[in-house]
């Protein structure tokens, strides 16, 4: 795979340019399955931008079939925790 080949699949992404900057980082730190397990307040600091913006274009990038959400809870109490995202 050449070291653009991941950026020309960004541009398939039918997404504001948020939602194809998200799948990028989302792409790029998922592991060997494609999985990445990540707060969305962590993304929405790094990239500056509100965590609102990072919910919206998750969303999005989930209807477009270019993510999956799995819901993480934590074996103490239930608790919610970061959701895992599956990267396609």
């Amino acid at each position: 795979m050449s070291r653009l080949s991941k950026f020309k699949i960004c541009g398939d992404v039918t997404a504001p340019i948020t939602g194809k900057l998200l799948y990028l980082i989302l792409n790029e730190l998922a592991d060997n399955n494609g999985e990445i397990t990540i707060p969305q307040k962590r993304i929405a600091a790094a990239l500056r931008i509100s965590k609102g913006t990072v919910s919206r274009n998750l969303r999005r990038l989930r209807y477009g079939g270019y993510i999956d959400i799995q819901a993480q809870y934590r074996a103490e109490d239930g608790g919610r925790t970061a959701n895992k995202y599956i990267v396609h």
